[in-house]
């Protein structure tokens, strides 16, 4: 949304994979590593929730559709949930593991299909976010992260 804000048209990871979303999405991350550096150093663990689905915030699938462009006018079958990250996710990655930040435990809510149905899938999807987040996660070694700048004084 901060891209191209809500009323955007639909669009496949083909569309979002470009130079100028790619820098947009550097900046977000940019903003976001020391923060996150900052929490993992004071021993918090991070997690990452995207939108499984989505050819931009997908964690483990991400939506193709090669034939998208233009206003939004749905055919059945022309866009493809695959695995794979989305633009967004990808960028996010890189930003940490730049800072050498590892990339946290990450998962995805499968809302962006073609075939979502809230009273049947949201519950289900709901569920798996309880699990993911209550499954624990990795120990951080504070030791493995960069320093984190501050401008407070001593």
């Amino acid at each position: 949304m901060a891209f191209a804000g809500v009323n955007r048209w639909w669009q496949g990871r083909e569309l979002y994979d470009k130079a100028n979303y790619r820098r947009h999405c550097q900046v977000l991350a940019n903003n976001m590593a020391s923060p996150i550096a900052e929490f993992y150093r004071r021993g918090f663990e991070i997690v990452v929730i995207g939108l499984d689905g989505s050819p931009s915030s997908g964690v483990r699938y991400t939506g193709k559709a090669k034939d998208w462009g233009g206003r939004p006018h749905f055919v059945d079958g022309d866009y493809e949930v695959v695995e794979g990250m989305g633009v967004w996710m990808e960028e996010l990655k890189i930003g940490l593991e730049a800072r050498q930040i590892p990339w946290p435990r990450a998962s995805g809510m499968l809302l962006d299909t073609t075939d979502w149905d809230e009273a049947r899938d949201l519950p289900r999807c709901l569920d798996e976010l309880d699990e993911f987040l209550s499954g624990g996660g990795r120990a951080v070694d504070a030791a493995m992260l960069p320093p984190v700048e501050t401008n407070a004084a001593p």
